[in-house]
């Protein structure tokens, strides 16, 4: 029998504090270095069980409790002292399922802004304008620039101040938007002295332009969130991150 317990986190090579992913991690990067070399040499061969037994151990929290509980009983010469855990990972790690769930959300909110720009468009024709408001748009009170909201019998849009007299009250327009979240993509004013070839409203929509970038940005972030084996930390960040461009987007279809 040994005279002391053999201690897990220095075979695997990880602190006490190591959380599961990095002891499975820990586990799989000494079995891929050593397995061969295993294979014909007995002392790798006993290392290696050493470390699977130790991965066992310490990947199943109950015994991992108890075999902690043992090893504060060894000498300090051996033992590690058992530090606390820090309070922030213990906060991740409690959070990381909900934020991948949150990321699953984000990502199928992707799905659903593809799906409505990759549809046919739908078509409004013969739209009579009921109203034009006009809004500031500008960011700053030395550059002031305008723009008119425009309510048609169906759609609202926005139209920068140079081309908004194409759509008047009571004109009528051709629009175009999106089949599911309504976003008007073009319009068109056949009255218009300017001719009836179709015109984007203002900041061309969700989908053109540079904000054509913010669900690409979304993809992103959210496919990196659901991806497997991610430290908690990067759940949810990008569980945040996703949700911040989320509250932009909507923002933008809103106001565009």
């Amino acid at each position: 029998m040994p005279n002391h317990l053999q201690n897990y986190y220095t075979v695997l090579g990880v602190p006490h504090t190591a959380t599961l992913a990095e002891i499975e991690q820990a586990y799989r990067r000494m079995h891929a270095r050593m397995h061969r070399r295993a294979a014909v040499d007995p002392a790798q061969n006993a290392r290696l069980q050493d470390a699977y037994e130790g991965f066992q151990i310490l990947a199943d929290p109950r015994r991992r409790w108890a075999y902690d509980r043992l090893l504060q009983q060894e000498p300090e010469s051996f033992a590690p002292p058992v530090r606390p855990p820090d309070p922030t990972k213990l906060i991740l790690a409690r959070a990381a399922p909900t934020a991948r769930w949150v990321n699953w959300v984000l990502l199928a909110c992707c799905l659903l802004f593809a799906l409505d720009w990759g549809l046919p468009l739908r078509e409004f024709a013969n739209e009579e304008v009921l109203s034009r408001q006009i809004v500031s748009v500008g960011s700053s009170a030395a550059n002031p620039q305008m723009a008119y909201d425009i309510a048609t019998t169906n759609t609202k849009f926005r139209l920068p101040s140079a081309i908004a007299p194409r759509a008047r009250e009571g004109q009528r327009l051709t629009v175009w938007q999106t089949p599911l979240l309504r976003v008007v993509r073009q319009v068109s004013s056949p009255a218009s002295p300017d001719g009836a070839a179709p015109f984007q409203p203002y900041g061309g929509g969700l989908y053109s332009g540079p904000m054509a970038l913010l669900p690409v940005a979304l993809l992103g972030v959210s496919v990196v969130g659901v991806l497997p084996r991610r430290p908690p930390e990067v759940r949810v960040n990008t569980a945040v991150v996703g949700v911040l461009l989320w509250v932009v987007a909507v923002v933008l279809l809103l106001i565009f």
